[in-house]
Parts: C-alpha cells; structure tokens; sequence
C-alpha cells in the first residue's frame, strides 16, 4: 500500500507509553526503519527495556481506518498501528555508550534485585540514572517524511522534562543525522565512542529543561 494513504494528522494519531504488550510491534517498526540489521535491537533487548523502564519508551500510533487496515503492521489492543517507537534507558554519565546500550543476558531472573554490571561497568538500565538515553528513534517507512518522527521526539523529550529527574537526553547518530536532531533540539558533542554496529557515531544532547 502506497505510504501517501497513511493519515498522520493530529485528529488521526494516539502517543503513548510503550509496554511489553507492544513488544511485536515494535519489532516489527525497529526492523523496518533500520535497514542495517545491525543497528537494530534485538527482540531480547526490546524486551529488556519494555520490561525494565517502559515509562522511557513512547510509541505514536495511527488510529486504524479501512484504508489503514491493508497495511502490513502490527496493531494494539485497540485497532491502532504503530509506525514510529522511541525506547530508551537511564544512565550515568553525559553520552550514550555501549555500556548503557548493553543489557544483562539474564535480565528474567535478575532484573528485580540489582543494576547489572558487565566486567564491573553498570550495563543496561539504571533507574538512578540522570541521563535519558535514546537508543531507537525508529520511523516506519510508510510514515516516514510526514513529521511522525519529529512530534514523537518533542513529546518525548517534554515527558522526559516533566516526569524525570534526568538532567539530558542524550543520543547516538550517523553523521547524515545530525542536522535533523539539531533541529530538534539537540547539540552536536562530537564523534562518538560508543562502537555499537560498527561505530562511525556523533553524540548529541538535549538539556532537559525543568521547571522551579
């Protein structure tokens, strides 16, 4: 189905929180916005972090028309589509890493008693955090160049204001991203160190303004 019959106007979206039943879905928007498998996450790790911290994620549904209904997507308990997920964890330290972007393989059975660590670094979700890092900002082709993408980063960013105590949000992008997230709000950092899918990233941040 052509994208152009996807209606993506205020009256016809729902933004809301992500949680573990919508682990299908998200697969499904992860897989089709990253066309490098390996900048992908892992159904495990999606799991990991609809389960760890799904009040870090946001998810902007279309509401289901007919029209919608021959589109090849997952929908929610009420008809709604996915198209386009933000997931995200808490971290110490200013940028995203491959430590924060890491997570416990044995997350099922130790998530509920400590921050897991690997070699003696905090990996994955730590609830402590003051860093908000966005790991997946992904946009189904389909809604792709409509501003589903943007809409989801700046309410996600007034949640993250309004409802953490985190002081940034903080992200790893290819260099052909970065004047999109500067016009979102973030600054440029620079190259990054995290190596994850190969490397080649530019670290970038938002200040979470907070109110007194």
């Amino acid at each position: 189905m052509a994208a152009s019959i996807l209606d993506l106007s205020p009256d016809n979206i729902v933004i809301r929180p992500l949680s573990v039943a919508d682990h299908a879905a998200s697969i499904a928007v992860e897989n089709a916005a990253f066309t490098n498998p390996n900048h992908r996450a892992s159904p495990d790790k999606l799991s990991y972090r609809l389960t760890a911290c799904p009040e870090l994620s946001l998810g902007l549904f279309a509401k289901a028309t007919a029209a919608d209904g021959e589109l090849e997507m997952e929908s929610d308990a009420s008809g709604n589509i996915l198209v386009a997920h933000i997931i995200a964890t808490r971290c110490h330290g200013r940028l995203a890493s491959d430590a924060s972007m890491n997570y416990p393989k044995d997350w099922r059975t130790t998530l509920a008693t400590t921050v897991a660590t690997e070699n003696g670094t905090p990996i994955g979700h730590d609830p402590t955090g003051t860093t908000v890092a966005l790991h997946s900002l992904a946009v189904a082709p389909v809604a792709q160049r409509k501003g589903a993408g943007s809409r989801l980063v700046q309410a996600f960013v007034d949640k993250m204001g309004r409802d953490t105590p985190a002081d940034h949000v903080a992200i790893i992008c290819q260099d052909y991203l970065v004047n999109y997230y500067k016009k979102l709000g973030f600054a440029l950092v620079g190259p990054s160190a995290a190596q994850f899918g190969g490397g080649g990233w530019y670290d970038m941040i938002y200040d979470l303004p907070k109110s007194t």
